[in-house]
Protein backbone atom coordinates (compact mmCIF):
# COMPACT_ATOMS: atom_id res chain seq x y z
CA UNK A 1 0.00 0.00 0.00
CA UNK A 2 2.66 2.51 1.05
CA UNK A 3 5.06 2.03 -2.37
CA UNK A 4 1.84 2.63 -4.85
CA UNK A 5 1.21 5.88 -2.71
CA UNK A 6 5.01 6.76 -2.69
CA UNK A 7 5.56 6.01 -6.59
CA UNK A 8 2.08 7.87 -7.16
CA UNK A 9 3.31 10.74 -5.15
CA UNK A 10 6.92 10.56 -7.21
CA UNK A 11 4.93 11.38 -10.22
CA UNK A 12 2.76 14.27 -9.23
CA UNK A 13 2.63 16.96 -11.81
CA UNK A 14 3.58 20.30 -11.27
CA UNK A 15 0.29 21.77 -9.80
CA UNK A 16 -0.19 25.62 -9.94
CA UNK A 17 -2.04 27.33 -7.11
CA UNK A 18 -3.78 29.96 -7.92
CA UNK A 19 -6.27 32.06 -6.61
CA UNK A 20 -9.58 31.40 -7.76
CA UNK A 21 -13.39 30.65 -7.00
CA UNK A 22 -15.70 28.29 -8.87
CA UNK A 23 -18.53 28.53 -9.08
CA UNK A 24 -21.09 24.45 -9.41
CA UNK A 25 -25.24 24.16 -9.56
CA UNK A 26 -26.06 21.22 -7.31
CA UNK A 27 -28.64 19.10 -8.85
CA UNK A 28 -30.73 16.43 -7.49
CA UNK A 29 -31.74 14.20 -9.84
CA UNK A 30 -33.08 16.52 -12.54
CA UNK A 31 -33.67 19.17 -10.06
CA UNK A 32 -31.65 22.00 -9.49
CA UNK A 33 -31.10 21.61 -5.66
CA UNK A 34 -29.07 24.70 -4.69
CA UNK A 35 -25.03 26.00 -5.30
CA UNK A 36 -21.76 25.15 -4.31
CA UNK A 37 -18.14 26.43 -4.52
CA UNK A 38 -14.63 25.46 -4.35
CA UNK A 39 -12.61 28.41 -3.64
CA UNK A 40 -9.20 27.94 -3.38
CA UNK A 41 -6.45 30.83 -1.88
CA UNK A 42 -2.56 30.89 -1.58
CA UNK A 43 -2.39 31.70 2.32
CA UNK A 44 0.05 31.55 5.29
CA UNK A 45 -1.66 29.06 8.39
CA UNK A 46 0.40 29.37 11.85
CA UNK A 47 3.77 30.76 10.04
CA UNK A 48 3.88 28.13 7.35
CA UNK A 49 2.69 28.89 3.83
CA UNK A 50 -0.29 26.93 2.84
CA UNK A 51 -3.21 26.91 0.38
CA UNK A 52 -6.43 27.12 1.28
CA UNK A 53 -9.78 25.18 0.14
CA UNK A 54 -12.62 25.37 0.61
CA UNK A 55 -16.00 24.03 -0.64
CA UNK A 56 -19.17 25.02 0.64
CA UNK A 57 -22.31 23.54 -0.61
CA UNK A 58 -25.84 25.12 -0.01
CA UNK A 59 -29.59 23.44 -1.13
CA UNK A 60 -32.23 26.30 -1.73
CA UNK A 61 -35.61 25.76 -0.01
CA UNK A 62 -37.59 24.55 -2.73
CA UNK A 63 -35.32 21.41 -2.55
CA UNK A 64 -35.25 20.82 1.28
CA UNK A 65 -38.53 18.82 1.08
CA UNK A 66 -36.17 16.25 -0.36
CA UNK A 67 -32.62 16.65 1.50
CA UNK A 68 -31.04 19.94 3.52
CA UNK A 69 -27.77 20.94 3.32
CA UNK A 70 -25.77 23.75 4.32
CA UNK A 71 -22.10 22.72 4.56
CA UNK A 72 -19.06 24.27 4.49
CA UNK A 73 -15.28 21.75 4.42
CA UNK A 74 -11.99 23.80 5.00
CA UNK A 75 -8.34 22.69 4.44
CA UNK A 76 -5.05 23.95 4.53
CA UNK A 77 -2.03 21.92 2.70
CA UNK A 78 1.01 22.00 2.12
CA UNK A 79 1.35 23.03 -1.97
CA UNK A 80 4.43 21.65 -2.48
CA UNK A 81 3.27 17.89 -0.91
CA UNK A 82 -0.58 18.11 -1.11
CA UNK A 83 -0.37 17.04 2.41
CA UNK A 84 -2.94 18.42 4.66
CA UNK A 85 -2.33 20.35 7.42
CA UNK A 86 -5.47 21.16 9.09
CA UNK A 87 -8.90 20.48 8.36
CA UNK A 88 -12.57 22.09 9.59
CA UNK A 89 -16.24 20.78 8.51
CA UNK A 90 -19.38 22.26 9.64
CA UNK A 91 -22.40 20.52 8.70
CA UNK A 92 -25.73 20.89 8.43
CA UNK A 93 -27.79 18.16 6.64
CA UNK A 94 -31.15 17.50 7.52
CA UNK A 95 -32.03 17.60 11.47
CA UNK A 96 -28.35 16.33 12.21
CA UNK A 97 -25.46 19.03 13.04
CA UNK A 98 -22.30 19.01 13.46
CA UNK A 99 -18.24 19.90 13.64
CA UNK A 100 -15.24 17.89 12.42
CA UNK A 101 -11.07 19.61 12.87
CA UNK A 102 -8.26 16.94 12.03
CA UNK A 103 -4.84 18.57 12.93
CA UNK A 104 -2.14 16.79 10.48
CA UNK A 105 1.84 16.74 11.77
CA UNK A 106 4.43 15.11 10.24
CA UNK A 107 7.26 13.20 12.22
CA UNK A 108 11.04 13.47 11.37
CA UNK A 109 10.55 9.44 11.51
CA UNK A 110 7.78 9.20 8.50
CA UNK A 111 3.94 8.82 8.68
CA UNK A 112 1.41 10.98 9.84
CA UNK A 113 -0.48 11.84 12.75
CA UNK A 114 -3.97 13.36 13.44
CA UNK A 115 -5.42 14.97 15.84
CA UNK A 116 -9.28 14.59 15.21
CA UNK A 117 -12.55 16.16 17.05
CA UNK A 118 -16.08 15.81 16.48
CA UNK A 119 -18.74 17.65 18.11
CA UNK A 120 -22.42 16.28 18.50
CA UNK A 121 -25.79 18.16 18.11
CA UNK A 122 -26.16 17.03 21.15
CA UNK A 123 -22.79 18.27 23.08
CA UNK A 124 -21.18 15.17 22.92
CA UNK A 125 -17.42 15.30 22.15
CA UNK A 126 -15.52 12.54 20.21
CA UNK A 127 -11.31 12.45 20.14
CA UNK A 128 -9.06 10.97 18.82
CA UNK A 129 -5.49 10.86 17.52
CA UNK A 130 -3.86 8.27 15.40
CA UNK A 131 -0.78 7.65 13.71
CA UNK A 132 -0.80 6.36 9.98
CA UNK A 133 2.52 4.99 7.83
CA UNK A 134 0.20 5.91 4.95
CA UNK A 135 -0.53 9.14 3.80
CA UNK A 136 -3.67 10.67 5.24
CA UNK A 137 -6.22 13.34 3.77
CA UNK A 138 -9.48 14.77 4.48
CA UNK A 139 -12.40 15.27 2.08
CA UNK A 140 -11.29 18.77 0.21
CA UNK A 141 -7.51 17.62 0.39
CA UNK A 142 -8.33 14.55 -1.36
CA UNK A 143 -9.68 16.61 -4.29
CA UNK A 144 -6.01 18.98 -4.26
CA UNK A 145 -4.40 15.96 -4.51
CA UNK A 146 -6.74 14.68 -7.22
CA UNK A 147 -5.90 18.18 -9.05
CA UNK A 148 -1.95 17.51 -8.90
CA UNK A 149 -1.43 13.68 -9.81
CA UNK A 150 0.23 12.96 -13.26
CA UNK A 151 -1.11 10.82 -15.01
CA UNK A 152 1.40 9.84 -17.48
CA UNK A 153 2.06 6.32 -17.62
CA UNK A 154 -0.70 5.32 -14.94
CA UNK A 155 -3.27 2.71 -16.52
CA UNK A 156 -7.05 2.98 -16.26
CA UNK A 157 -8.51 1.17 -13.39
CA UNK A 158 -4.83 1.72 -11.15
CA UNK A 159 -6.18 2.08 -7.17
CA UNK A 160 -4.32 4.48 -5.08
CA UNK A 161 -4.48 3.64 -1.88
CA UNK A 162 -4.54 6.46 1.25
CA UNK A 163 -6.21 7.12 4.31
CA UNK A 164 -9.11 9.70 5.11
CA UNK A 165 -10.65 11.23 8.09
CA UNK A 166 -14.09 11.01 8.94
CA UNK A 167 -15.64 11.55 12.12
CA UNK A 168 -12.89 11.53 14.05
CA UNK A 169 -11.35 8.27 12.76
CA UNK A 170 -9.12 7.46 9.84
CA UNK A 171 -10.59 5.06 7.30
CA UNK A 172 -8.91 3.41 4.83
CA UNK A 173 -9.88 4.74 1.37
CA UNK A 174 -8.87 4.44 -2.68
CA UNK A 175 -8.80 6.46 -5.28
CA UNK A 176 -9.69 4.68 -8.41
CA UNK A 177 -7.89 6.11 -12.05
CA UNK A 178 -10.80 5.96 -14.28
CA UNK A 179 -9.15 7.17 -17.53
CA UNK A 180 -10.00 10.10 -19.65
CA UNK A 181 -13.91 10.99 -20.09
CA UNK A 182 -15.60 14.04 -22.52
CA UNK A 183 -18.29 16.30 -20.18
CA UNK A 184 -20.22 18.55 -21.51
CA UNK A 185 -22.15 21.36 -19.96
CA UNK A 186 -23.79 24.34 -21.21
CA UNK A 187 -22.67 23.68 -24.56
CA UNK A 188 -19.16 23.28 -23.72
CA UNK A 189 -17.14 20.67 -24.13
CA UNK A 190 -14.12 19.10 -21.37
CA UNK A 191 -11.59 16.83 -21.68
CA UNK A 192 -11.54 14.95 -18.46
CA UNK A 193 -9.52 12.50 -15.81
CA UNK A 194 -11.91 10.78 -14.01
CA UNK A 195 -11.20 9.86 -10.44
CA UNK A 196 -13.55 7.79 -8.05
CA UNK A 197 -13.14 7.87 -4.51
CA UNK A 198 -14.39 4.68 -2.89
CA UNK A 199 -14.04 3.13 0.12
CA UNK A 200 -13.57 -0.70 0.70
CA UNK A 201 -15.52 -3.36 2.65
CA UNK A 202 -15.62 -6.97 2.98
CA UNK A 203 -18.38 -8.84 1.39
CA UNK A 204 -18.65 -12.95 2.04
CA UNK A 205 -14.72 -12.27 2.20
CA UNK A 206 -14.86 -10.46 -1.01
CA UNK A 207 -13.59 -6.73 -1.48
CA UNK A 208 -16.38 -4.86 -2.74
CA UNK A 209 -16.39 -0.56 -2.85
CA UNK A 210 -18.73 1.75 -2.30
CA UNK A 211 -18.83 4.71 -4.21
CA UNK A 212 -17.91 8.44 -2.40
CA UNK A 213 -17.30 10.95 -4.81
CA UNK A 214 -16.40 10.85 -8.51
CA UNK A 215 -14.25 13.89 -9.33
CA UNK A 216 -13.78 15.02 -13.09
CA UNK A 217 -10.69 17.30 -13.83
CA UNK A 218 -9.69 19.07 -16.99
CA UNK A 219 -6.86 17.62 -18.35
CA UNK A 220 -4.79 20.49 -18.98
CA UNK A 221 -2.41 22.97 -16.89
CA UNK A 222 -5.96 24.29 -15.09
CA UNK A 223 -6.77 21.14 -13.57
CA UNK A 224 -10.11 22.69 -13.01
CA UNK A 225 -12.53 20.06 -11.86
CA UNK A 226 -15.82 20.50 -13.78
CA UNK A 227 -18.01 18.25 -12.31
CA UNK A 228 -18.66 16.08 -8.49
CA UNK A 229 -20.58 13.26 -8.19
CA UNK A 230 -21.40 13.00 -4.59
CA UNK A 231 -23.10 10.13 -2.23
CA UNK A 232 -24.47 10.83 0.76
CA UNK A 233 -25.99 8.41 3.43
CA UNK A 234 -29.16 8.43 1.85
CA UNK A 235 -28.97 10.00 -1.84
CA UNK A 236 -26.57 11.13 -4.39
CA UNK A 237 -25.92 14.94 -6.17
CA UNK A 238 -24.21 16.44 -8.80
CA UNK A 239 -22.24 19.38 -8.54
CA UNK A 240 -21.64 21.05 -12.41
CA UNK A 241 -19.26 23.89 -12.95
CA UNK A 242 -21.44 27.33 -13.92
CA UNK A 243 -18.20 29.67 -14.01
Amino acid sequence: MIMVLVATVSAMAQQEWKNETLKYALYIGPLKAGEASFVTRNTTFEGQKVVRMDLIAKTTSAAEKLFSMNDTLTTYLDPVSTRPVYFRKHCFEGDDTYEEFARFTYPDGGGCQAAMRKNYKSGRVKERTESSDVAVYDMVSVMGYARAINTSGLKEGKHIDFRLVDAAEILDECLIYEGRETVKLSGKKYNCLVFKLVEPYLEKGKTKFKDILTIYVTDDKSRTIVQMDIKFKVGSAKAKLIS
